[in-house]
């Protein structure tokens, strides 16, 4: 079973995969994550028809989401649910 991680954040802008058609949203983080350092949040999609188009750029969020994996100091994680900050 994957862990499910709360993260408050702020968008800073979506952009294209490099590697293929999969779009995903930055995120500003800077600290450790389970003894890895992270850099930037990078959020995907979790495969359904989640993934929300109306996310703007420098609103800060609640994500709940699922780890994906952490590659050169990015932490790429899936989408579960989110709720703006107001």
């Amino acid at each position: 079973m994957q862990e499910l991680i709360l993260v408050i954040s702020r968008c800073v802008s979506k952009r294209k995969s490099v590697k293929g058609e999969k779009s995903f949203y930055r995120f500003h983080f800077k600290g450790y994550y389970a003894g890895e350092k992270v850099k930037v949040i990078h959020l995907f999609s979790s495969g359904n028809s989640l993934f929300p188009e109306q996310l703007s750029k420098g609103d800060d969020y609640l994500l709940w989401v699922k780890r994906k994996r952490v590659y050169l100091e990015v932490l790429e994680v899936e989408l579960i649910k989110y709720k703006k900050i107001i």
